[in-house]
């Protein structure tokens, strides 16, 4: 590879990298300040929250690999031109593939990076992340069983304990039940022992009551107890196996789901989609990167509008996501939606081919000139009284 073309491959990657890891460094922050219930309100070690943060990055990191490189390749080209490289190398006789070459390499090892976290990293994270949190929801004894405060497991069912004693029981305990509608159950204890029959767990509650709400009837009863078992395995999920949505599973399980999986039989347009989303998603990458070679990539001179073109690429560029978000977003649910799934992408794919082989300043500096221009001159007329435009 010549000298110049490293050169800008080596800009570019540094630009990447460090957009890139500065949207992954606010989105885990973010991410593990959402999570912290895990921690605080469900008992969990801090192993388990932190693994559950770290599964959850390779879905935002794939997501915004293109945008990042986008911003790399604006970043790189726009810099080129302000310090007068760009100029420079043109008139030394080096043809636009020097500047093209290194950007489209780049862009498809990005692109071969997404598709691998598209059909590999991506389903076996969320599947990990599945996996662990329907662990944590069924860790019955660390989730409701935790001194202080009110804990909502799920709507309806709230739990407290006020303190725990010495010998490892608990004082004051308080548990509502509301799951069911046609009864609601209320018990307060002073005192509860937590005891292990084989893998049931239960509540020994002592000096306590239990409040029965018949909704259907409108009809109360308070019963005192002495002693009551209370079986905590009804309180926790009805199955502790995950149910895995298609953004879990494999590429090879879509291709060919088994009959009797419970997921595709519910929703099996979801499966197509989530299939065809994998091949046309990594496709954006070379999208953004040809869309912004074809508005950044000639050189200009210092007179000329570089921040329109700019603003040119990232429109376009978003328009172009953005379609394909939506494609994806109604394919999920008709199978009509399919064709505008590969469609978006292949008539992203095609500009920007066109505009780069093509000098686009030609074209698209007058057009986007005059398009906000109309958009002025429409808005003054809108805020003008009468609707007129404003007198000169």
């Amino acid at each position: 590879m010549p000298l110049i073309e490293r050169y800008l491959l080596r800009r570019t990657v540094q630009v990447f990298l460090l957009t890139l890891g500065a949207l992954t460094a606010v989105f885990w922050i973010a991410l593990v300040l959402r999570e912290l219930d895990v921690v605080t309100a469900k008992g969990q070690a801090i192993w388990v929250y932190l693994l559950m943060t770290v599964l959850g990055l390779p879905t935002f990191v794939q997501l915004v690999a293109p945008i990042a490189l986008l911003a790399a390749i604006i970043i790189a080209l726009n810099s080129l031109t302000s310090d007068s490289e760009l100029p420079v190398i043109s008139a030394a006789g080096a043809s636009p593939k020097a500047v093209n070459r290194p950007v489209i390499l780049l862009g498809v090892v990005v692109m071969l990076a997404v598709a691998a976290s598209h059909h590999i990293i991506v389903p076996s994270s969320l599947s990990a992340f599945r996996t662990i949190l329907t662990q944590v929801r069924a860790d019955v004894i660390a989730t409701l069983v935790r001194e202080g405060g009110f804990r909502t497991l799920e709507n309806g069912l709230t739990m407290h304990f006020r303190d725990r004693t010495a010998d490892g029981g608990y004082r004051g305990v308080f548990i509502n039940d509301e799951r069911d509608e046609r009864e609601s159950r209320t018990f307060s204890a002073a005192r509860g022992f937590l005891i292990d029959r084989g893998a049931v767990p239960f509540l020994a509650m002592q000096d306590g009551d239990l409040i029965r709400q018949d909704h259907e009837n409108g009809e109360d009863s308070v019963v005192t107890f002495e002693t009551y078992a209370l079986d905590l395995s009804r309180f926790g999920p009805p199955s502790a196996a995950p149910v895995f949505e298609a953004m879990e599973r494999s590429t090879l399980f879509l291709l060919d789901p088994p009959p009797t999986d419970t997921y595709w039989q519910v929703y099996p347009q979801r499966v197509r989609a989530e299939i065809h989303d994998r091949i046309t998603a990594p496709l954006y990458t070379l999208v953004f990167a040809f869309i912004a070679l074809g508005f950044l990539g000639r050189p200009r001179t210092t007179r000329q509008d570089r921040g329109t073109a700019i603003v040119a690429v990232v429109v376009l560029c978003l328009a172009f996501r953005g379609g394909g978000f939506a494609a994806a977003s109604v394919g999920r649910e008709l199978s009509a939606a399919t064709p505008f799934i590969y469609g978006v992408p292949m008539a992203g794919l095609v500009f920007g081919i066109y505009a780069m082989l093509h000098d686009t300043r030609e074209w698209a500096t007058p057009l986007t000139t005059r398009t906000a221009d109309a958009a002025i001159a429409m808005a003054r007329r809108i805020r003008s009284p009468g609707g007129m435009a404003d007198a000169p």
